[in-house]
């Protein structure tokens, strides 16, 4: 078996082990902006904001707050990562973040708050909403590969990767042959372990 290959997941972490977007519209509650649309991914639609560019300073200054620290597990994450754990697999995350060192600190912190040490073994912070084509290539093709974004889905597949798309209302049109839907954790588990 090839222990690295076989047993180490690359994953997103916002919408995927972290829940960002409730995090985010509470954030946005307190500057007094209004959710119009919350089955939207793009957030300047979601806010009903006139430019992409306004939605993207806010997801900035958002992702490079203290808030970054205490973002709470999306779904069923713990207990499955846990017992992902508890069968020798773990962890490296690629997030779109920020480039801010201390958010890094902070989406460190977050995780290993939640997942424990070892688990995560490494997070890789890239700019703020940047794509993740380049960084995903830089591995090894066949990893798997957890997104909740169907293009960063397609740069893991494009790279040779095996992809898991997690369900959300914002994705549910998307479709692809070879991109696997998963709803939660426990639906990962089964396709990594039952593969293996």
């Amino acid at each position: 078996m090839d222990y690295e290959k076989n047993r180490k997941i690359l994953t997103d972490v916002d919408g995927v082990l972290l829940d960002w977007s409730t995090a985010f519209d509470a954030w946005m509650k307190e500057r007094n902006y209004v959710l119009l649309h919350p089955n939207e991914y793009n957030q300047h639609k979601r806010y009903g904001l006139a430019e992409k560019s306004d939605a993207d300073k806010l997801i900035s200054q958002f992702n490079e707050s203290a808030w970054m620290g205490f973002l709470k597990p999306l779904r069923d994450s713990v207990s499955i990562l846990d017992k992902f754990s508890s069968n020798n697999y773990h962890f490296e995350c690629i997030t779109s973040l920020s480039t801010d060192h201390w958010a890094g600190v902070l989406r460190e912190m977050n995780l290993e708050r939640f997942f424990g040490r070892g688990t995560i073994r490494r997070v890789r912070c890239i700019a703020t909403g940047a794509d993740k084509n380049d960084i995903l290539k830089e591995y090894d093709p066949g990893y798997w590969w957890i997104e909740d974004k169907p293009e960063n889905c397609l740069a893991g597949l494009n790279a040779g990767h095996k992809p898991i798309l997690i369900d959300h209302e914002f994705n549910k049109d998307f479709s692809h042959p070879n991109i696997i839907r998963a709803k939660n954790w426990k639906e990962i588990y089964q396709i990594i372990t039952e593969s293996t």
